[in-house]
């Protein structure tokens, strides 16, 4: 089965509001799922053709 990074990184993000909506904060484990967001964001891009940050390219 071929892997989903929309879906991936739709759970990622309500993950990652979970955690920031706790009162004590896990910084490191916010950093590595906001890391795991960036690399499924430049899949996402790939995927659709777009390189770089500039959709214009």
């Amino acid at each position: 089965m071929k892997p989903d990074p929309e879906s991936d990184y739709a759970q990622l993000r309500c993950l990652l509001e979970d955690l920031l909506a706790r009162p004590v904060k896990d910084f490191p484990r916010i950093d590595h799922i906001i890391d795991q967001l960036a690399h499924l964001q430049l899949a996402i891009k790939d995927e659709h053709g777009y390189k770089g940050n500039n959709p214009n390219e």
